[in-house]
């Protein structure tokens, strides 16, 4: 029975000073962190998240995106680097890799709620994923991240887009995919043998005019031969569909908006010299 309780009070101790030194002390030496201005007049960083961000943000974590992706950028003392030059090991992977201009440090997140650093790293640190890419490569990569990478492993969020009828001109919004993309959304398709052959009877002469209008240097091509066939095929898959285009809905624009907010490993602060 005493052993019982010297066990009981060890495991509360235990507990109690590790809930005291990892939660309640950090807590208390963070909770009013303000944000920083390196001058008076300069802009207070970071700044709360307001309007199409706000809402982009519940995109992302209605997504899971933080699954997969962390918001943190390690110390130079963490990750390995082989520097082939020197033929020597560097530290410091995330930021040789450009993921940040440094690590980052509680006062990135006083806004940020939840706090989303992420649990590991199946795809890349999103922390300065906003200074990295554009906004219609953010809307490609989401739509298919095949698009840029056949490799990619990140799934598909075709639902987040809209195939639509043209009416009048393309939308401005319409993402600029070759129909390999866009016949099958969140798909890469490509016809079969019989269906090409179809598809040569039917519009040959017009994909061929096209692809002769649009080549500087043409090459002479012999739809006669399979070489010519195919050539032609991967002209036609890049080029849009007629009468159909990929537009965004809402909550797409919201997402991809919130992504180019994200810079918390580029702007400098006192704290996060090493």
């Amino acid at each position: 029975m005493d052993r019982g309780m010297v066990l009981f009070v060890g495991a509360l101790l235990t507990f109690t000073s590790s809930w005291l030194g990892l939660v309640l002390f950090p807590f208390w030496q963070l909770q009013n962190q303000p944000p920083y201005r390196s001058e008076p007049t300069d802009d207070p960083y970071p700044r709360p998240l307001q309007g199409l961000a706000w809402v982009g943000m519940k995109v992302y974590q209605q997504s899971g995106c933080m699954y997969c992706h962390s918001q943190q950028i390690r110390s130079d003392r963490f990750g390995n680097w082989w520097e082939e030059p020197i033929g020597m090991m560097r530290t410091g992977g995330d930021i040789k890799r450009g993921w940040g201009l440094r690590r980052t440090v509680p006062r990135d997140y006083i806004y940020d709620y939840p706090t989303m650093l992420g649990t590991m790293r199946t795809g890349p640190d999103l922390s300065n994923v906003g200074s990295r890419y554009s906004a219609l490569w953010q809307h490609i990569h989401t739509y298919n991240p095949r698009a840029f990478n056949n490799w990619s492993i990140m799934p598909s969020f075709a639902y987040l887009y809209r195939k639509e009828k043209i009416v009048g001109s393309r939308s401005e919004k319409a993402l600029p995919l070759g129909r390999e993309w866009t016949v099958h959304p969140g798909y890469r398709w490509r016809p079969s043998e019989a269906e090409w052959e179809l598809i040569l009877r039917e519009q040959g002469t017009y994909i061929l005019t096209s692809y002769l209008a649009e080549t500087p240097q043409p090459d002479n091509l012999n739809l006669a031969t399979l070489q010519g066939k195919r050539q032609l095929l991967e002209y036609w898959l890049a080029t849009p569909e007629e009468d159909w285009q990929l537009v965004p809905t809402p909550q797409a624009e919201a997402l991809v908006a919130y992504l180019l907010t994200l810079r918390k490993a580029e702007y400098p602060l006192p704290e996060a010299k090493e």
